[in-house]
């Protein structure tokens, strides 16, 4: 057993000696004594909280002792290998970018032309539609329509009918990660250090596949156009 614990006299700067508390309160007094331990124990404190940014721990040595200070020196050491990689795998901070678009139809029979799935990514948007033509894409989360934060209750036919021939959308990017949509702040809460890696990754996927999609279309429209 290591023993009861030891820590040098404030008043003594430079002796290696150490002391129990019970010395302290012997030498100084109950009140005083007590106030002289706590301290010695900021000053190794304060010893212990510089020792990562020091080169070879000598002022762990000459305050511990050779074998002890020496063990307490590499523990610090791995106390600051584990806040680095614990700052290392904190996920990045990010933001959604939240983006507006207006519907606009010609009459309230007019349709959309998307197809979504239950969490409002859209997964289609049809070439020429009123969903088209404002801009709208697949690849994007509906957030809001005219102002209403949509949920799974929300039904979003009924609302852009009452809406009349204008809606206002709100939407977020969305890219797919092991068959779900995900937004960029879902990927980093999920991937931590690694989400803005994963996030870019799922984008070139993204565009692969617009890309060969694009050409897929362009290669049936040639084809109608020669029969």
């Amino acid at each position: 057993a290591d023993g009861p614990e030891k820590r040098p006299d404030p008043s003594e700067p430079g002796s290696k000696k150490t002391y129990t508390k019970k010395e302290f309160l012997d030498l100084y007094g109950e009140k005083k004594g007590a106030n002289v331990w706590k301290k010695a124990g900021k000053a190794i404190a304060t010893v212990e909280a510089k020792a990562p940014k020091k080169a070879d721990g000598k002022e762990f040595l000459d305050l511990y002792g050779e074998k002890k200070g020496a063990a307490i020196w590499k523990k610090a050491g791995q106390g600051a290998k584990k806040a680095e990689k614990e700052k290392a795998e904190k996920p990045v901070k990010v933001t959604d970018e939240k983006k507006k678009f207006t519907l606009k139809r010609e009459s309230e029979e007019e349709a959309i032309g998307w197809s979504r799935d239950q969490k409002f990514n859209l997964i289609d948007v049809d070439e020429d539609s009123v969903a088209a033509k404002a801009g709208l894409t697949a690849g994007l989360r509906v957030l809001s329509v005219n102002g209403t934060r949509v949920n799974k209750k929300t039904n979003i036919p009924k609302i852009v009918k009452e809406a009349g021939l204008e809606v206002e959308l709100e939407a977020v990017e969305v890219r797919k990660d092991s068959n779900e949509f995900f937004t960029r702040r879902e990927f980093s809460e999920y991937y931590a250090a690694d989400g803005e890696a994963k996030w870019a990754k799922a984008g070139k996927k993204r565009t692969k596949k617009v890309k060969k999609d694009t050409e897929a279309t362009e290669e049936k429209k040639e084809a109608a156009a020669e029969n």
